[in-house]
C-alpha cells in the first residue's frame, strides 16, 4: 500500500508546483469534482457520456448534447489541460433524411486510425423509446469532420445498446456494448479501418452489466461495468483478464455501492504515451440536478494484475505534462 501511494504521490497534488497557463498544457491544473464544466467563451460544456482521444498534444471530447431541446447528438470540444474547453461544433446530428426512422445518439466514442488516418466514431444509435437497440459508425478525414455514416444498423445482428471501444496496442479496434436486452456484454471486432464489426464475442453472459469500459495495463485487461438502473447511480464492478475474447475473472465490487455517484465513461491516461502516466476514471454523474446538468467526474483510479482501486477526490491536482512534484497526494 505504501508503494502505490508513493507512485501516485509522483502524479497528483494538492498544491500545484506551477502556475497553469490555460491553452498551453503546462504545470498543474486543478481538477474539482461536482461542478459545471463552461468553455472558453462561458457556456457550459455539454458532452455526456464523453468518450476521448489525444491527437497531436490536445485532448479531444466528443458527448451527448443534452441541452438540446430534444434527442440527444454529439458535441466535438477540445482542450489543453481539461479546465478550458474550446466548442469545435456539432459534429454528428440526428437522421432528418426522408424514410428513415427517428433515432437519438448515446455514448459517442473517438478513435483515430494509423491505417486510414481517418477518425472514427462509434455510438448507441437508438429509438426514443430504446426499441432499435442498433449502433453506428462515422468517420472523418479530419477530426472536426464532416462526418459521414459508414454504419448503422445492429452489429452482426446483434442487438446493442450502452456501449465504448478499445485500442489495443497493436492498433486492433474494438467495439464493446451490452448485448441481449441488457443481458450481457458483447466485444466486436471491428474492420482494419475501424468502421465495421467484423466479429462478436459474447463476455459476462446473463450478468446484466452495461456501460463497458476497458483499459490495458501491461500485459493485463481490465474492464469496468455498472449495473442496469437506468439514470440511478449503482454499484461499479470490475473484472481482468489476459486476453479480451475469453479468460474473464468473475466481477467484484470497486468503489462504494454507487461508485461514488458515477457511472463509468472512459478511463484515460494523463500522460503523453500508452504505457505512462497517471490514470484516471471518467465518470457521469446523472441528473444532478437535471440531464442537460449532469456532472462530469474525474477520479484518479490504480490497477494491479487483478484489483482495481478508484480514489475519491473531491479536487486534486494533476499533471498532464507528468512532472514530478513531491507533495502530499489528497486531502
Amino acid at each position: 500500500m505504501r508503494n502505490q501511494l508513493f507512485r501516485l504521490m509522483l502524479f497528483l497534488s494538492l498544491v500545484p508546483c506551477s502556475v497553469n497557463v490555460v491553452g498551453q498544457g503546462r504545470g498543474w491544473t486543478r481538477v474539482r469534482n461536482g461542478v459545471l464544466w463552461y468553455t472558453d467563451r462561458g457556456d457550459t460544456v455539454q458532452a455526456h457520456a464523453p468518450g476521448f482521444l489525444r491527437h497531436e498534444g490536445r485532448w479531444w471530447m466528443v458527448g451527448e448534447d443534452r441541452d438540446n431541446g430534444g434527442l440527444p447528438d454529439v458535441n466535438l470540444y477540445s482542450s489543453y489541460d481539461f479546465r478550458t474547453w474550446h466548442y469545435e461544433g456539432k459534429i454528428i446530428t440526428l437522421p432528418d433524411e426522408e424514410g428513415l426512422p427517428v433515432r437519438m445518439i448515446e455514448r459517442a466514442k473517438i478513435m483515430y486510425c494509423k491505417r486510414t488516418g481517418h477518425f472514427v466514431i462509434w455510438c448507441h444509435w437508438e429509438a426514443p423509446n430504446y426499441s432499435a437497440s442498433e449502433a453506428a459508425s462515422f468517420e472523418a478525414e479530419k477530426i472536426t469532420g464532416p462526418y459521414r455514416c459508414t454504419f448503422r444498423g445492429r452489429p452482426l445482428g446483434v442487438k446493442t445498446r450502452d456501449c465504448n471501444v478499445f485500442v489495443d496496442d497493436d492498433g486492433t479496434a474494438y467495439f464493446v456494448a451490452t448485448t441481449n436486452e441488457n443481458q450481457d456484454i458483447g466485444l466486436f471486432l471491428l474492420s482494419d479501418d475501424y468502421t465495421q464489426p467484423v466479429k462478436h464475442y459474447p463476455l459476462f453472459v446473463g450478468q446484466r452489466r452495461e456501460a463497458p469500459v476497458i483499459v490495458r495495463v501491461g500485459d493485463i485487461y481490465h474492464v469496468l461495468t455498472s449495473a442496469c438502473t437506468g439514470w440511478a447511480p449503482n454499484q461499479c464492478q470490475h473484472a481482468w483478464s489476459e486476453s479480451l475474447t475469453h479468460g474473464w475473472s468473475a466481477l467484484h465490487n470497486v468503489g462504494d455501492n454507487t461508485c461514488f455517484r458515477t457511472q463509468p465513461a472512459a478511463i484515460i491516461r494523463a500522460g503523453s504515451s500508452k504505457k505512462s502516466g497517471s490514470l484516471l476514471y471518467v465518470g457521469d454523474r446523472w441528473k444532478d440536478p437535471t440531464l442537460a446538468e449532469s456532472k462530469t467526474i474525474l477520479f484518479p483510479i490504480q490497477f494491479t494484475d487483478t484489483t482495481c482501486q478508484i480514489i475519491n477526490l473531491d479536487s486534486f491536482d494533476i499533471n498532464w505534462r507528468e512532472k514530478v512534484c513531491r507533495r502530499r497526494a489528497w486531502r
